[in-house]
């Protein structure tokens, strides 16, 4: 999913973010199906959600974190890192980096190859007027190919929503989106994995609406997921997106690269 950073306030008051690319997309651990262990799990994910709830960010994740294989029925799963975000947007451009970003989230396997899953987020606005904001996402899961299948092949959809603060004014946003992942285990230990993604927000609450306030994000990322133990691998991810979008119906185009990396756990 995808960051933005607030540090020049005034960057063109619609700074949105273009670019094409890929890098390296991560993977999950293996699968675990042990719900009877959610209760202490879920406080475990619960407790990370909220130590990483209070960073201050502008920005939205694109990075999935993800490989293409899903949780069996009842299987939980769990996720907790950080990362970074460069943009250079606008003509002529400017640049701007935020170090540090958040992300935290967990899964729940649906079975016959269906997970759901939720996630604290940021609202795709790459606008420097734009402030921090957290929001919640909801995605689900199918995986397109056998279970046996050398490669693996998914397909996700979901939509987020937030409260932004637009010029010193709460406003509301919402953003849908579709991911497709392809996943591949080189060992038993690293699977190496890559996603086509397409974002779309919009504040329908600003000035002029959605119609003058909106952003379209697509891009490609790559990653690798590294099993450290039976239940706990890292995934390491890096993508390359390209924004265009209007704030106060004016326009302006860029590109930005991501960076992050998770500890994912199954129970």
């Amino acid at each position: 999913m995808k960051m933005v950073a607030r540090e020049h306030p005034v960057i063109d008051s619609i700074a949105c973010q273009r670019l094409i690319g890929r890098f390296i997309a991560a993977g999950s651990p293996r699968w675990v199906t042990a719900f009877p262990l959610a209760t202490r799990s879920l406080r475990f994910t619960l407790l990370a959600l909220l130590l990483l709830l209070p960073w201050p960010a502008a920005a939205f994740w694109l990075l999935g974190f993800s490989t293409a294989d899903t949780l069996p029925y009842g299987g939980l799963s769990a996720i907790a890192g950080t990362g970074g975000q460069f943009t250079s947007v606008g003509d002529p451009s400017r640049s701007n980096f935020t170090p540090f970003l958040p992300h935290a989230g967990f899964r729940v396997g649906l079975g016959d190859g269906w997970d759901i899953g939720y996630r604290l987020t940021q609202v795709a606005l790459p606008f420097s007027s734009v402030g921090p904001s957290l929001g919640g996402e909801i995605d689900v899961k199918h995986r397109l190919t056998p279970i046996d299948s050398p490669w693996q092949v998914a397909i996700v959809a979901g939509g987020a929503y937030s409260y932004l603060d637009l010029s010193d004014q709460s406003k509301s946003a919402w953003s849908p989106g579709v991911d497709l992942i392809f996943s591949r285990a080189i060992t038993p230990r690293y699977t190496l994995i890559s996603e086509l993604r397409y974002v779309y927000t919009a504040i329908p609450t600003a000035l002029g609406g959605a119609g003058q306030n909106y952003v379209n994000a697509a891009g490609v990322d790559m990653g690798m997921r590294i099993g450290l133990t039976n239940m706990v691998s890292i995934i390491p991810e890096v993508g390359v997106f390209d924004f265009v979008g209007r704030l106060a119906n004016r326009r302006s185009n860029g590109v930005a690269a991501q960076y992050g990396s998770v500890l994912a756990f199954r129970f």
